[in-house]
């Protein structure tokens, strides 16, 4: 059965709002999001719904798998992985930033991202001073891939100043995977976004969509949302995820190194 006019009027204002948790997201989400406006929509509704949404199917995320690592946080907002995700065709429409610098914390999986111009160093020194001035405090780690963005000395002389350890990949094909899987979610959300606006401007929705992942129930913490993670239930938070410290044993060939 076709979803009905009122359910479907529900539905679009959900999905079609960038700054709204099931803004360009998924069923899931979308579900959650429209269970709190009629608790009668049921899941096969959403389904039905994103089916038959363009900017849904088009944008369908393909499956693709890399050796990953797994970081071991020691609290919340103490290790960060960070990663950048590519806009270089639509430099033109957004002013000539043709990155976005994406930071995501370990532990609460809370995202932070600015738009870059280059790559050269003192664009992402400014991009990581804006990223760390939103932060609860500054990290103790921050992990990224092989990178040259972000081991030059500009990079690494900024992180000595602000006290952070600096680790990357010691192999070229190891990805910062809970950044890179981040990027994805982003970009996906945004050329949604783009495809139904008919816009190019991926700068301006940028802040909404991250909003919207960080208020988004994340079922890896328990169905809690990234905000809800703070000093106060980190200790909670740590054990439930990760298992006690002392369990976390370190690889036999750790996958970052310290510069």
């Amino acid at each position: 059965m076709e979803t009905s006019n009122r359910v479907e009027m529900i539905l679009d204002q959900l999905y079609n709002d960038p700054a709204n948790p099931a803004g360009f997201a998924g069923v899931n989400q979308l579900w959650t999001e429209a269970r709190k406006k009629d608790a009668s929509i049921k899941k096969k509704d959403v389904e039905e719904y994103l089916e038959g949404n363009r900017t849904y199917t088009i944008h369908r995320p393909r499956r693709v798998h890399f050796k990953r690592s797994i970081t071991y946080p020691s609290g919340y907002m103490t290790d960060v992985q960070c990663d950048l995700a590519d806009f270089q065709k639509l430099s033109r429409q957004n002013n000539g930033k043709k990155y976005a610098l994406v930071a995501i914390d370990v532990l609460s999986k809370r995202v932070f991202a600015e738009p870059v111009r280059t790559k050269k160093s003192n664009d992402m020194v400014d991009a990581f001073e804006k990223i760390l001035s939103r932060m609860e405090m500054h990290p103790h780690r921050i992990f990224s891939d092989k990178g040259t963005e972000f081991r030059s000395k500009e990079i690494m002389d900024f992180f000595r100043k602000k006290d952070i350890e600096k680790y990357t990949a010691t192999f070229s094909e190891v990805k910062a995977s809970l950044a890179e899987r981040c990027i994805r979610n982003i970009k996906q959300r945004l050329y949604r976004f783009m495809s139904e606006k008919h816009t190019l401007k991926w700068t301006e929705a940028l802040p909404k969509i991250v909003e919207a992942i960080n208020h988004s129930k994340c079922r890896v913490l328990g169905g809690l949302r990234p905000i809800d993670v703070s000093f106060n239930n980190a200790k909670e938070i740590r054990e439930m995820v990760f298992g006690p410290i002392e369990k976390n044993k370190p690889r036999k060939k750790a996958r970052f190194k310290e510069e």
